[in-house]
C-alpha cells in the first residue's frame, strides 16, 4: 500500500464497504436511511493558524462539516462535538467558547446532542460528527453523466488567498498592495467558511453529482471524475472570483501562477454537474437561495480532469491538499 491519504482510505474501504451505509467511503458521508452522517477534524496549525483562538477553530470545524452535508443535499439537524483543548487553551476562555458554539448552532439551526471534551498536550483539535436529513435521496459523487454542465457556487480562491495573507501579510509585495477591505474579506473567507446548505438542499432533484471544495478545485473535480468514471473539463477563464481576488490577480503573475492559488483549497463551495436542460431551474434556485452559481465546464467520456484556457488545453497541476 502506498503511503498517501487516499490509498489509506481505499484500504479502509475494503472492509468498510461491507456495509452499504458506508457508500464505500467514496462520498462526503455515510447514509443510514434518510440520514447523512459526516465527520471532519480541524486542528490548529493544520486547518487553522497555530495562534487562532479556540473559538475560531471550533467555528471552522462546525462549518466544514455542515459543508459536507450540503454536498450531499442534506439539511443539517444535529452535531456531536469532540474537543481536545490545546496547551495554549485558557480556562477563562471557556464561557466565550461555549457561547460561540451556541451561536453557530443557532445560526445554522442545528442541535448539539453530545460529545466529549479533554485537555490535550498539543494543539487544539476539534472533531465534529454532523447529522443531516435528505428529502428523498442524497446527491452522490458518482452520478455524473456525459454532457452534464459543471457548475460551481460562489467564488473560488478566496480562502487560499486569505491564508496567504494571514501567513505573509505585508511581506508579500502583491498582497501588501491590497486595501484593508480586501484583506479583511479574504481572511474571513479562510477563517469562517460559508456552507452552502440551502443551495445544496435545493439541488437534490437537479444535480447528478456533487462535492464541496475543500482540498482544491482541481483535486475535488478529480474526485467527481473518478467516481463518475468520466472526464471533467474545466474552462479556467470561467472560474468565478471575488473582487478582492481580482484585485490581487491584476497584480500577480501569469495565469499558471494564479491557478496555484485558485486550486489550493479552503473554498467550501459546491462543485456539481447537472443536465443542460436544468440550467434555468438551477439559476432560479441560485437566485432563491442567494448563492450565485457559474457554469465552468462539462463532463465527457474519458477520465481525470482536463484544464482549458480560452479553448486550449493547459498542462497545469490538478493535485490539491493532502494530509500525508
Amino acid at each position: 500500500m502506498s503511503a498517501d491519504e487516499f490509498s489509506f482510505i481505499s484500504e479502509l474501504a475494503r472492509f468498510a464497504g461491507q456495509s452499504e451505509e458506508s457508500l464505500d467511503l467514496a462520498d462526503d458521508g455515510a447514509l443510514i436511511g434518510k440520514l447523512v452522517l459526516v465527520k471532519d477534524l480541524v486542528q490548529a496549525g493544520i486547518h487553522a493558524l497555530p495562534d487562532d483562538n479556540d473559538a475560531d477553530v471550533v467555528r471552522k470545524a462546525i462549518r466544514v462539516n455542515l459543508s459536507d452535508l450540503a454536498a450531499m443535499a442534506a439539511q443539517p439537524k444535529f452535531i456531536l462535538l469532540g474537543l481536545c483543548l490545546g496547551t495554549k487553551s485558557k480556562p477563562g476562555q471557556m464561557p466565550a467558547l461555549a457561547e460561540t458554539i451556541r451561536k453557530e448552532c443557532e445560526h445554522f439551526a442545528v442541535h448539539l446532542i453530545g460529545g466529549d471534551t479533554v485537555q490535550g498536550s498539543g494543539p487544539t483539535t476539534v472533531s465534529i460528527t454532523a447529522i443531516g436529513e435528505v428529502k428523498h435521496s442524497p446527491v452522490l459523487r458518482s452520478g455524473g453523466q456525459i454532457g452534464d454542465n459543471v457548475w460551481v457556487s460562489g467564488s473560488i480562491g478566496d480562502g487560499a488567498l486569505g491564508l496567504k495573507w494571514l501567513q505573509m501579510g505585508q511581506q508579500n509585495p502583491e498582497l501588501s498592495k491590497l486595501d484593508a477591505k480586501d484583506t479583511d474579506y479574504l481572511a474571513q473567507r479562510y477563517r469562517w467558511p460559508q456552507p452552502r446548505i440551502a443551495l445544496g438542499y435545493q439541488l437534490a432533484s437537479l444535480a447528478h453529482c456533487m462535492i464541496d471544495i475543500s482540498d482544491g478545485l482541481a483535486a475535488d473535480a478529480g474526485h467527481l471524475a473518478r467516481a463518475s468514471n468520466l472526464s471533467l473539463v474545466i474552462e479556467t477563464e470561467k472560474i468565478p472570483v471575488s473582487a478582492a481576488f481580482q484585485n490581487w490577480r491584476n497584480r500577480n503573475g501569469s495565469p499558471a501562477e494564479q491557478w496555484k492559488t485558485l486550486s489550493a483549497g479552503d473554498d467550501y463551495e459546491l462543485l456539481f454537474s447537472a443536465p443542460m436542460e436544468a440550467r434555468r431551474e438551477i439559476e432560479v434556485v441560485a437566485a432563491k437561495t442567494g448563492c450565485p452559481v457559474t457554469r465552468i465546464g462539462h463532463l465527457e467520456a474519458g477520465n481525470g480532469v482536463v484544464l482549458r484556457l480560452n479553448g486550449a488545453v493547459v498542462d497545469w497541476p490538478v493535485s490539491g491538499f493532502t494530509h500525508f
